[in-house]
């Protein structure tokens, strides 16, 4: 790498980091582009050379904090029983989740379409590639699990539906702040196990669901009056 190409990594960095520091401390939404390159010694129009625009960096520091995450993840290894080894990767993103409720929060917001429609053709595949690679490692334990008889075979794209729906419900609590005064919540770490738990009941009992829901669609056509 040259020296220049070395320098423009170094300066992205700066900015990437200080960005990520007064979205801590200020509110995402409320920091400019100018303040951005104020807090960094960075000229503003610098700054417009490594980002297009302030969403392109909200999608650099998600991207980041969501690889992050899968490089966490992938680090466990699966043991004598893959769901519990699934269940630690749960809770770990639960953990991390609460340790960076900022990046949650900018997470949450990057995965909106319309915030997706107005990004770059290569931020847009960086995004597909990510959820691509999470989905392989889901269906990964899945697979694992099936062979060796935790759970019985059912569609991996169903139950990946459902855990990223777990996933996304403590996603937009750990964004709010919280529960709210009225909430009987336990405390944060029981709730999140009960999640986790729930989470996993989910898979097992999927197969059950999902013969039942058969049932009863077979039973209703069955019932509905020929025209």
């Amino acid at each position: 790498m040259g020296y220049q190409d070395e320098a423009f990594q170094q300066r992205e960095r700066v900015l990437l980091d200080t960005a990520l520091a007064l979205f801590r401390d200020r509110g995402w939404e409320q920091v400019t582009v100018a303040q951005v390159a104020e807090a960094a010694g960075i000229g503003k129009g610098t700054v417009y050379k490594h980002f297009a625009t302030k969403e392109s960096i909200y999608a650099r520091l998600a991207l980041e904090f969501s690889r992050r995450c899968l490089s966490q993840y992938r680090r466990v290894v699966i043991g004598d029983r893959a769901l519990v080894s699934m269940r630690e990767v749960i809770r770990q993103a639960f953990d991390l989740m609460c340790d960076n409720p900022i990046e949650v929060q900018l997470s949450l917001h990057c995965e909106r379409p319309e915030f997706q429609e107005r990004l770059d053709a290569g931020l847009r595949a960086d995004f597909g590639e990510l959820e691509q690679q999470y989905t392989e490692l889901f269906n990964h334990f899945i697979e694992v699990a099936v062979s060796r008889g935790e759970m019985a075979p059912v569609s991996t794209e169903a139950l990946y539906w459902g855990i990223e729906a777990g996933f996304h419900g403590v996603m937009a609590r750990v964004a709010a702040g919280g529960f709210g005064a009225g909430c009987n919540m336990p405390d944060l770490a029981r709730y999140l196990d009960h999640v986790a738990d729930f989470m996993i009941a989910g898979l097992l009992g999927a197969p059950a669901v999902a013969a039942t829901t058969a049932r009863s669609t077979s039973s209703k056509d069955q019932k509905e009056p020929r025209s």
